[in-house]
């Protein structure tokens, strides 16, 4: 019984949330402008969710490889960020302004995660074109003829 007074507890905890976010913003930009940039969170949060899906598919082909290949490799980093997108990109799909806020800090955390600090950024030189590891693979030497 305390789990579920718990669990009522919080949920009407986070609707009170929800609601005092909800007026301040419409007291802020307006009741048709708070409206607006609700749908519009969702709307973003519906096309996040369908790129980081798109993006997913096409890793776990990626990682499969072609047949008679040797499977790619799997980057537990990725797969944490992945989720931590797909769940932020969830939250902001749901009206309200709390779970946007902490939608869009997952989001930017897995964006953080999938960049890891000592990267170097994208170069802007036209000679150089830039790889990831599972756009190469190194070839032996029978390979060369």
């Amino acid at each position: 019984m305390p789990l579920i007074l718990a669990l009522f507890s919080g949920l009407a905890l986070w609707f009170l949330g929800e609601f005092l976010t909800f007026s301040l913003v419409a007291q802020a930009i307006g009741l048709s402008g708070a409206i607006f940039a609700m749908l519009a969170t969702s709307l973003a949060g519906a096309l996040l969710l369908h790129r980081i899906g798109a993006g997913a598919r096409q890793d776990l082909f990626a990682m499969l490889g072609p047949r008679g290949e040797q499977p790619g490799w799997f980057a537990p980093d990725r797969l944490r960020a992945g989720v931590l997108a797909s769940v932020g990109a969830m939250l902001l799909i749901l009206p309200g302004f709390l779970t946007d806020s902490v939608g869009l800090l997952l989001v930017a955390r897995a964006a953080q995660t999938r960049r890891p600090s000592g990267a170097k950024a994208p170069s802007n030189n036209d000679d150089v074109i830039e790889l990831s590891p599972r756009d190469w693979r190194q070839l032996d030497e029978t390979d060369h003829h």
